[in-house]
């Protein structure tokens, strides 16, 4: 009898646990699918807007008018922003893809440049339009493949990763990696939409870095001024990379090395399981780390999630400012700012991605902090009441403060910075603190994610 309820009672627990484990999986299925979903929306859009962008940078070639030239030079910056936007949420290797967040990021600001220069009457000079022009014959082979990508994954349903790889893949007799052939100039098609990304990838990295002289030039500064001073060696650098993973929740980690890191902080590459991290060569310092390992259903709100930010950076050693943050459903992405003697130094910026599943620090990147740091002495100012004198009568301060932000040319603006209303929208004004005279205006726009700033 007893020996009966012991086999009934097992025989529940069994069943139940299958249920749960079941359940489980579907719930994590469907997460997966969600996440999937997500990543062709945003590789949609990214493609949408990339290929607007190369239109608008054709008819800005060929537009002379300078109503017309303000036109196109201004829509090529929304759609890079758009585009950049976009990019940042598309999970894929760093390596060669930078190369179109770098080109995104410089054809925005310097087409914001030139605008307002033919707004106030000036012209463009010559090597300025050859800019542009060679800007466009850069972007239309990037804009084709990644057209030809989303073709493919409307007509042939491409799924976003690769299969799991056969016995005899892992045994080392399996055909070349897609990468691997773009690399050597050969046209392997990709078997998913991350394989045609790495093909991508591979074939940016031979393209010649963006080079020109205008304005907008001085932002990638000649060297970082904000590393710390020294080299380390490779071995060295490893102990900071794994120390680093420790402090994020890999115990024990042994980071193996993958290449040196090119660019202005150029370092060391490591990866650890689906980690990867850069270590600098000059002062020894983690610049970028991503961990792209599937994230579990979400079971943190995002009050959770700014707690678990503020604690990561203090583990890591910094003492910034929150400044805003972007919920993107599985995680929240968050940027921090120097702050010295009560001014919010905005260009000196660490930006974190913290899982909404358990907390883990996701996505790191210091390379604005690094690039920009800089002692910095703040010149003589008027007063807060002389500043908030110059605002419109009926706009309604609801915060205000110092800051040091970036003007185009990347230059330094030391200004105050008033958050408030007007007809029952949210704005950002900054007014230059030695003169008074207006810098810059942004619009808050908020949304279930987050404020955006437009």
């Amino acid at each position: 009898m007893h020996r009966k309820l012991w086999i009934g009672a097992l025989t529940a627990a069994l069943l139940i646990s299958l249920g749960w484990g079941f359940n489980e999986y579907r719930l994590a299925g469907d997460y997966r699918l969600v996440a999937e979903n997500n990543n062709h929306r945003a590789l949609i859009d990214f493609s949408s807007h990339l290929d607007q962008l190369e239109t608008d940078m054709a008819k800005g070639n060929v537009a002379s008018n300078p109503t017309q030239k303000i036109l196109y030079l201004s829509q090529i910056s929304s759609k890079s922003d758009a585009a950049l936007k976009d990019f940042a949420q598309i999970p894929a290797e760093q390596a060669g893809l930078s190369y179109i967040g770098q080109f995104l990021v410089q054809a925005g600001e310097f087409s914001r440049t030139l605008t307002q220069r033919i707004a106030a009457g000036g012209q463009l000079s010559a090597q300025e339009d050859k800019t542009l022009n060679d800007w466009h014959e850069q972007l239309m082979p990037i804009n084709q493949k990644v057209q030809d990508l989303i073709v493919r994954m409307d007509t042939e349903n491409l799924v976003w990763t690769d299969p799991a790889p056969t016995l005899r893949q892992r045994l080392g007799f399996g055909g070349t990696k897609i990468a691997e052939a773009a690399a050597d100039g050969s046209e392997i098609p990709a078997k998913s939409v991350r394989s045609g990304l790495d093909q991508l990838d591979a074939s940016l990295q031979k393209l010649p870095p963006f080079t020109y002289t205008g304005e907008f030039a001085t932002r990638v500064v000649p060297k970082p001024l904000g590393l710390p001073t020294g080299t380390v060696t490779q071995d060295q650098a490893q102990v900071i990379a794994q120390e680093f993973l420790g402090k994020v929740g890999y115990n024990n980690s042994t980071p193996v090395f993958s290449a040196n890191s090119q660019g202005l902080l150029g370092g060391y590459t490591w990866n650890y399981k689906e980690a990867y991290l850069d270590v600098s060569q000059q002062g020894g310092v983690v610049t970028f780390y991503r961990d792209q390992r599937s994230i579990e259903p979400r079971k943190l709100s995002q009050e959770d999630a700014t707690a678990k930010a503020k604690a990561v950076m203090i583990s890591l050693g910094w003492q910034l400012v929150l400044t805003s943050s972007e919920d993107f459903g599985s995680y929240v992405q968050y940027d921090f700012v120097a702050e010295k003697e009560g001014v919010r130094i905005y260009p000196d910026k660490v930006r974190l991605m913290i899982a909404l599943d358990n907390g883990q620090l996701v996505g790191f990147d210091s390379v604005p902090y690094y690039s920009f740091h800089q002692a910095r002495n703040f010149p003589p100012k008027i007063t807060m009441e002389q500043a908030v004198k110059k605002l419109r009568p009926n706009f309604q301060v609801t915060e205000k403060r110092l800051a040091v932000i970036a003007k185009s040319g990347n230059q330094d603006v030391y200004c105050y910075e008033f958050r408030g209303k007007y007809q029952g929208e949210e704005y950002l004004l900054y007014l230059d603190a030695a003169t008074g005279a207006e810098e810059k205006i942004q619009r808050i726009l908020k949304t279930p994610r987050g404020e955006f700033i437009q």
